[in-house]
C-alpha cells in the first residue's frame, strides 16, 4: 500500500523557490531552513487549494 503525500512536487519547488528568494534577501536566518521549508509548503498547499476554489466557484 502506497502512502499518498498531501504536498505534490509542484508544491515543493515552488516552496524552494519562495525559500530560496528569502535567503538571497537575508529574511531567513540559516539555522531555521527546515522549520521554514514545512511551512512554505503548508502555503503552497494552502494557496494551491485557495485557487482550486476559486476556480470551481466561477463557473
Amino acid at each position: 500500500m502506497k502512502i499518498l503525500s498531501a504536498y505534490t512536487t509542484k508544491h515543493s519547488l515552488r516552496a524552494l523557490k519562495r525559500l530560496h528568494k528569502n535567503i538571497v534577501r537575508q529574511q531567513i536566518n540559516v539555522g531555521n531552513l527546515n522549520k521554514m521549508y514545512r511551512a512554505m509548503l503548508h502555503l503552497e498547499r494552502y494557496i494551491d487549494r485557495l485557487d482550486h476554489d476559486k476556480r470551481e466557484n466561477l463557473y
